[in-house]
């Protein structure tokens, strides 16, 4: 099975009591994806990737595309075959590239916040 991304808290971590509020598609990668026990619950997950999708950022849906894709071939690969975790790291591909995207954009939105806070503080201390 395909490595957890990276940023991504593991499983047991207690960050995982608020941030699965904000990042429910993390939360279902870390607790259940990444789960080998998990039953792979292909339509529910294809429900919650189309449900997902419909409120997704325009170039996010291509990628929810391609995991609802990934995952109805998976419904239909044989359990147990050879190329059954192969078709499964095709379904958290597009996943991780989605909760790298959303960590790259969350980086960028703190540093923009520390800069503005920044050149804030100093603006304060010149115009008392």
């Amino acid at each position: 099975m395909k490595a957890l991304p990276r940023g991504l808290p593991p499983a047991n971590s207690r960050k995982w009591h608020s941030r699965r509020w904000w990042d429910q598609l993390g939360y279902l990668r870390v607790r259940s994806l990444a789960n080998p026990n998990w039953p792979r619950d292909m339509p529910w997950l294809i429900r919650w990737f189309r449900r997902e999708r419909s409120a997704a950022l325009p170039d996010e849906q291509v990628l929810y595309d391609r995991a609802i894709t990934a995952a109805q071939a998976y419904a239909r690969t044989p359990i147990g075959s050879a190329d059954a975790e192969r078709a499964w790291d095709r379904v958290l591909m597009p996943v991780d590239e989605l909760l790298a995207r959303r960590q790259a954009m969350h980086l960028d939105r703190v540093r923009r916040v520390q800069a503005e806070h920044g050149h804030a503080s100093t603006q304060d201390h010149r115009n008392p």
